[in-house]
């Protein structure tokens, strides 16, 4: 791993290395103290703004996940989550804000965010999407992904879809992925086992050529295939 990455090296039973960007000085140091009580977690810094992170990154910060406002003073979430993907690429962004705009949110997911929570989710769900991110998971809140898809619905023209050779079982799980459900709702959803469900996964990544979560939402409705 180049030094230039600024990814925290992982050891043994090591703990998920993050920093919190976010301007509001109560909110900050509420999520300092949530996320600091669980102990897969720690928290290597906090900013308030996206510079003095980029400044801790420069001196040779090393981190593995940045939990990003979009409302910053000076440069805003999104351009400091694309900077972050141009120079740090080994750095996980996980945005977690208020705004539920479907053009906010596609542009935070085009930046390069691996998933988007609204700060409004339960503490509990939050640490869970927070450490998920980490492995193969890629948190998108389920209203945020409703809300996208009826956006993109209401503005459907009825133009041609394109053709990836996704079965109809395969489209009915990445409808479910849109709407939100995680892999075990999902399984229930579709009275499948949650290896099926995993399998259903792996092939509409293969055949998208997604490899997380955000990609296939974003391309899913970029290119309405639900």
């Amino acid at each position: 791993m180049k030094p230039e990455d600024g990814l925290a090296k992982p050891a043994a039973a090591s703990r998920l290395s993050l920093a919190i960007v976010e301007d509001e000085k109560e909110v900050r140091e509420g999520l300092k103290y949530l996320l600091g009580l669980d102990g897969r977690i720690r928290i290597a810094a906090s900013f308030s703004r996206a510079e003095d992170l980029f400044g801790y990154l420069d001196g040779g910060g090393r981190l593995e996940l940045v939990l990003m406002d979009i409302h910053l003073p000076g440069i805003d979430g999104i351009a400091a989550t694309r900077r972050l993907q141009a120079s740090w690429p080994g750095i996980i962004v996980l945005i977690l804000t208020i705004f539920e705009d479907q053009d906010t949110i596609l542009d935070a997911i085009k930046a390069g965010a691996r998933g988007y929570l609204l700060k409004n989710t339960p503490p509990d769900a939050l640490l869970e999407q927070i450490i998920s991110v980490c492995g193969d998971g890629s948190p998108i809140s389920p209203t945020v992904a409703r809300r996208i898809l009826e956006e993109i619905r209401r503005g459907d023209t009825g133009g041609r879809t394109a053709d990836y050779g996704l079965t109809a079982r395969e489209t009915e799980v990445l409808r479910d992925i849109v709407d939100g459900l995680t892999y075990r709702e999902l399984a229930v959803s579709r009275h499948i086992a949650a290896s099926t469900a995993k399998k259903h996964i792996l092939h509409i990544y293969q055949k998208l050529n997604v490899s997380s979560k955000a990609e296939v939402v974003r391309k899913a409705l970029e290119e309405k295939l639900v």
